[in-house]
């Protein structure tokens, strides 16, 4: 997955935050707010992040290789 949210000092992780179930399905995490997002970027509820995290335009060249920044309209 591809996002534009930028956050000032640019940090994210992947892996289990702090604070989080042993079960937690994964997602991002940004450790200075202590916001999580699902594996869609979707913020979880009760976190600091007001916004879910935001997808830019795209599109898919092969099953290999996605071009960001464009979309293609069918």
């Amino acid at each position: 997955m591809h996002t534009l949210r930028l956050f000032a000092h640019l940090a994210f992780c992947h892996g289990r935050p702090p604070g989080l179930p042993a079960d937690w399905p994964g997602g991002f995490f940004c450790p200075c707010h202590g916001s999580a997002f699902d594996l869609s970027g979707r913020v979880f509820a009760n976190m600091p992040a007001p916004d879910n995290l935001e997808i830019p335009p795209h599109m898919y060249l092969s099953d290999t290789m996605i071009l960001v920044g464009e979309d293609q309209q069918a």
